[in-house]
């Protein structure tokens, strides 16, 4: 059965309250009725209850019939039609634009008239509130299409700019090398050979940021999350950057105390790979790179440290905004395409966490994010979870 609609009549005048009462009974409406003698008790009682609908009187000596009205519009989900002894039209009108959903004279409320003006203002009610959830459903697409074609456009500039320069260094030192091989010029050579392989390496790095980074924009990467050794994973992406580190004199350290995350293997070793190699890369001379990792409640914190150059704080704002997406060559030179911080950040993002980075000039930067601790499974008898030691 068809819920009674809910009604506060607002009317300072009995005989009007028992009369709307009397035509409300007649007309067959399933009703709750709730009567407010003044509009401060209205609005009262329209704060404390839900109502389908108010019928209000227009001249209420407590309160301004427009305030009022403001009010209960304010307030949601309620339909506000408009009771009144004049049949002023110019009134009606101020008081449909003011946001009243039908207007009628006590003379014209019979029960019919009285039945059909609720159903018509609950109706109309309804019809603005889907209205108004499209509109925003609306607003969200368009906003979400207007941030995926800036993205694309970005992109496309990425792939112009970054990716031209190191092919263009392919094209010109592979010319060149042709002409020393002729010249049999064995020093040239060997200096346009790594020239070559730098570049080859540079859009190699390029390319995998960019269809890692496009394949999660497409949610085409599967997050499947597993128990990960967080030592041995750390230790592995030490390894991987001891040569570069080697070169410039960097001491690496690993503190993770033999700990275990909950994580996607692969996403996890992007997101350190990419970290290690930026603390790397803006660490100078003698410095130290560290990961470490550290339970805290229910989760681990894993952090990637250096005693690089650092950032000022305008430059740490911008790190993981694609439309302010900057190049910074490291301390001995490295490029990098701008991209692997983003990366980092979506990837963490899709495993539940977030990655967050606190810098100083001159005294080095940190990247932290957090992920959970696996839990044993005789561990959660009576709900409680437990992390595994």
């Amino acid at each position: 059965m068809e819920a009674p609609t809910r009604i506060l009549l607002i009317d300072d005048d009995a005989v009007d309250r028992a009369s709307v009462r009397r035509a409300l009974k007649k007309s067959g409406l399933r009703h709750d009725l709730t009567e407010a003698p003044d509009g401060t008790t209205g609005l009262r009682l329209a704060r404390e209850a839900a109502f389908d609908c108010v019928l209000l009187d227009y001249r209420l000596p407590d309160v301004d019939t427009f305030d009022l009205l403001a009010s209960l519009l304010g307030l949601g989900g309620q339909a506000v039609l408009m009771l009144t002894g004049e049949a002023d039209q110019e009134i009606a009108l101020r008081l449909m634009r003011a946001g009243a959903l039908d207007y009628l004279t006590k003379a014209e409320a019979t029960p019919s008239s009285l039945a059909r003006a609720i159903r018509y203002a609950e109706a109309r009610r309804g019809f603005q509130a889907e209205l108004a959830q499209a509109r925003r459903e609306a607003e969200a697409k368009s906003l979400e299409l207007d941030t995926l074609n800036r993205q694309k456009s970005l992109l496309f500039s990425i792939i112009a700019h970054d990716l031209r320069n190191p092919f263009q260094a392919l094209l010109g030192l592979s010319e060149v090398l042709g002409k020393a091989v002729v010249a049999r010029d064995a020093a040239s050579i060997e200096r346009r050979a790594n020239g070559i392989h730098e570049a080859a390496s540079q859009a190699y790095a390029l390319l995998e940021s960019l269809f890692s980074w496009a394949s999660l924009q497409m949610d085409t990467l599967a997050v499947s999350v597993t128990d990960v050794d967080l030592d041995a994973m750390a230790a592995e992406v030490m390894k991987g950057a001891s040569e570069a580190a080697a070169d410039k004199g960097l001491t690496l350290v690993v503190r993770c105390d033999g700990l275990v995350v909950r994580a996607q293997r692969d996403m996890l070793a992007t997101v350190l790979r990419n970290l290690m190699s930026n603390a790397v890369k803006f660490t100078l001379p003698g410095g130290t790179v560290t990961v470490a990792g550290r339970v805290e409640g229910g989760e681990v914190e894993i952090s990637v440290a250096d005693t690089g150059v650092g950032m000022p704080p305008g430059k740490v704002d911008d790190l993981f905004r694609l439309d302010r997406r900057t190049t910074t060559n490291g301390t001995a030179g490295e490029r990098g395409s701008g991209l692997g911080l983003l990366l980092c950040r979506d990837l963490v993002e899709r495993q539940g966490g977030v990655l967050t980075v606190s810098s100083a000039l001159d005294r080095g930067t940190t990247f932290r994010f957090r992920l959970p601790v696996p839990v044993a499974p005789d561990s959660v008898a009576g709900g409680v979870a437990a992390p595994i030691p």
